[in-house]
């Protein structure tokens, strides 16, 4: 049976779209979200190691700003090093410190409890539209891949995850060396996945950072928005509220942790 036949055994955009031979997601925000919240997270962890008490929605606010202004930086190149560098800035700047202390007070306490906490599979969740997913796609004979702006703890909470774990492929900035929505990140899963760009489909929760860079480089895009936003994707990107769209022609929300930020790891 031919690719296009094995994907028209069933429905979906899988289906509908030319000559798909690989779906590549996104992680957070697209296949999974934290839980307990960000914000919920750093609370707990400043008010144990530096006494205090912060507002979450401030978390909430310096997390989505800083990871903002990452996407719009000329220069996208990372490194493990540059990203735990990221991730420890943000805690200087949510924790309180004393004008004469060079790091702020239990600094180095809470970002240790921080990083580790967002490296165990027991504090994230898959939204409930990846159910069977995966599985559905390798069973039409199409390879998949999660392709995300992280660091390699990444695949300690894939390996956990059951939804996850079974996916062919994981592309990561930090190893990659680029982050989203640099073309040389895009390069790196066409490469992985030994597939050319205009025969993936890239799915992912950022208008910026996953669906305007893969369509820069030729891959088809799909904006998973599970939140009602009546904004529409430019160019020739699909828009879906729900992950199971890929593989059925109707499909209901029936996602879990809908609420979350995409702007949620540490």
């Amino acid at each position: 049976m031919s690719q296009p036949e094995k994907n028209a055994v069933k429905g979906g955009l899988v289906a509908k779209l030319p000559n798909v031979q690989a779906v590549v997601f996104d992680a957070v925000g697209t296949v999974m979200y934290p839980f307990p919240s960000v914000a919920e997270t750093y609370r707990r962890a400043i008010r144990q190691h530096c006494a205090t008490e912060i507002d979450p929605d401030k978390v909430v606010r310096v997390v989505s700003e800083a990871l903002t202004q990452r996407s719009r930086d000329t220069d996208l190149r990372t490194s493990e090093s540059v990203e735990r560098e990221f991730w420890a800035d943000l805690v200087r700047r949510l924790c309180p410190s004393s004008s004469s202390a060079p790091e702020p007070d239990g600094f180095q306490a809470c970002f240790d409890d921080l990083f580790d906490h967002f490296q165990r599979p027991a504090n994230w969740r898959c939204f409930d539209d990846t159910a069977g997913l995966i599985h559905e796609l390798h069973r039409r004979g199409l390879k998949t891949a999660i392709a995300s702006n992280f660091d390699q703890r990444l695949n300690s909470v894939c390996d956990g995850l059951h939804e996850l774990k079974g996916g062919d492929h994981r592309i990561i900035s930090s190893v990659v060396g680029w982050r989203k929505p640099a073309r040389q990140f895009f390069d790196a899963v066409s490469q992985q996945l030994d597939v050319s760009p205009d025969h993936i489909i890239f799915v992912g929760d950022d208008l910026t950072n996953d669906v305007a860079g893969a369509i820069a480089v030729g891959m088809q895009a799909a904006w998973i928005c599970r939140s009602g936003n009546v904004t529409q994707p430019q160019g020739s990107a699909k828009k879906i509220a729900s992950l199971q769209e890929l593989i059925t022609d109707s499909a209901s929300d029936t996602t879990s942790g809908s609420g979350q930020r995409s702007a949620s790891v540490s």
